[in-house]
């Protein structure tokens, strides 16, 4: 039976310290998006101001918490449909949505996370120095972080040893002990370049085995000799290459159930040149899974 898939936005950057990533849904479905994947079904959302307060170390927390209701009820309606989620940020912090969604359609212990991504995005509440949402996802996730952070009517404790962190290579100190709590696994783009990439993918795949797997893909992970259009540009990133390398060998286990792509940002990028590069990494995503 054909897969059908729903495209769905999650139109928020107040998460981030930048403006413009929640205008990356219209610039992806402009260049021709719903037609990779099919007669997908679109799920916009309403853009909402950021809001003027928030509680001490937690920027927007308001804005953010709501967009992030707002597609968790949207992912999970199209889980229930038989939908495969395609989810279009906006920044890291719609992560949350997504990953709430997940964790109680299949059960957090079934659900392994693929994190593509220059940053490690597992500062908690409490270790937070930017107090930016963006960087607390996966702590959110595995329920590490207060109740305002609580996307659902109750925390959905995904387990670190099923979180699978590929490409960070700017990493803020507290969360290496974070990480290591959780048990998440952690391999830098150092790491990729001293191991090899293969080397660091024999370790991720098997793991995967038997799970319900999501893929969440920030755009940073990236080296801005190949993509600048995001709001960070941290050197010794992977090369479009690499990730299409990761992308292809992940979603080739069949064991995928959704895919996220996150922080384009269309204003910095008035040539189109790395929407081009972006569309071409779905055609990839969307050739693998139809």
């Amino acid at each position: 039976m054909e897969r059908r898939f729903a495209l769905v936005e999650a139109a928020v950057s107040c998460g981030s310290p930048t403006r413009g990533s929640e205008g990356a849904f219209d610039a992806l479905v402009e260049a021709g998006l719903p037609g990779l994947f099919g007669a997908a079904r679109l799920a916009p959302m309403k853009k909402l101001a950021p809001c003027e307060r928030w509680p001490e170390g937690l920027r927007h927390l308001d804005t953010v918490m709501e967009v992030c209701r707002r597609l968790r009820a949207n992912v999970l309606g199209a889980l229930e449909r038989g939908e495969y989620p395609v989810v279009i940020g906006g920044d890291h912090s719609c992560a949350m949505g997504t990953l709430a969604a997940l964790g109680e359609f299949f059960g957090p212990e079934n659900l392994a996370v693929v994190y593509v991504d220059a940053h490690t995005d597992i500062n908690t509440d409490r270790t937070s120095e930017s107090g930016c949402i963006h960087g607390m996802d996966l702590a959110a996730a595995c329920g590490l972080c207060c109740d305002g952070l609580t996307v659902g009517k109750n925390k959905v404790n995904l387990l670190g040893e099923n979180l699978h962190i590929i490409g960070a290579r700017s990493i803020d100190p507290p969360e290496y002990g974070v990480a290591e709590r959780a048990g998440a696994r952690l391999h830098t783009a150092r790491e990729v370049r001293e191991r090899g990439l293969e080397a660091v993918l024999a370790d991720i795949l098997p793991a995967l085995e038997g799970k319900r797997v999501h893929i969440s893909f920030d755009v940073d992970v990236l080296d801005p000799s190949e993509f600048t259009a995001t709001g960070y540009n941290i050197p010794e990133g992977l090369s479009v290459a690499e990730v299409e390398r990761v992308l292809s060998a992940v979603l080739g286990t069949g064991l995928t159930c959704s895919f996220e792509c996150v922080e384009y940002n269309p204003t910095m990028d008035r040539s189109k040149k790395d929407l081009n590069t972006l569309m071409d990494i779905f055609r990839m995503v969307s050739g693998k899974l139809r």
